[in-house]
């Protein structure tokens, strides 16, 4: 049975006002594809101009499979003495990069495992040096990733994204 709010909730999306995750949940449920369909090309068109959309020509570059965390649901982590375990140097992570951009990509996205041995340092000079010889957004670096390059050079874990902001990396 579709319930009597959905109306109410569409109307507040039309009007730029924020959901709930009750009335999300409802939208879930009740409305079909083609209406949110509808919402949602209605809620873009309010950001940018009618018929354009915008994307990220992306990579994921997998620098390492050696991790220290030892995930139980992971299948990817190799411990560092494994005869499958890799670490990339940099000119095989630029060789991956220029592939990319040579392709299109407008941006990168370096993921790994946890090496113990990389630091931030590592990761500063890495990023540097990729946004010195190519034009594209470098997302990368998750908490825990942050976490484990903080102690590996033991920066307090609030200075860990430091190098990172503009100007630095």
């Amino acid at each position: 049975m579709i319930s009597p709010d959905l109306p109410d909730i569409i109307k507040k999306t039309e009007n730029s006002l924020r959901i709930s995750e009750a009335e999300a949940l409802m939208l879930f449920r009740d409305a079909d594809l083609l209406m949110l369909g509808q919402m949602a090309q209605k809620t873009m068109t309010k950001f940018h101009a009618s018929g354009r959309a915008t994307f990220q020509i992306d990579r994921n570059i997998n620098y390492t499979n050696i991790c220290e965390s030892r995930c139980r649901f992971c299948a990817f982590y190799r411990e560092k003495t494994d005869h499958d375990a890799y670490l990339l140097n940099e000119e095989e992570i630029f060789q991956k990069v220029r592939e990319a951009v040579s392709l299109g990509a407008t941006q990168i996205m370096l993921q790994g495992g946890l090496h113990p041995d990389l630091d931030m340092e590592y990761f500063e000079g890495v990023v540097k040096k990729i946004k010195a010889h190519f034009d594209v957004f470098v997302h990368s670096f998750s908490p825990p990733r942050n976490i484990s390059s903080g102690k590996a050079c033991r920066v307090v874990r609030k200075g860990c994204a430091a190098p990172f902001k503009k100007g630095r990396a």
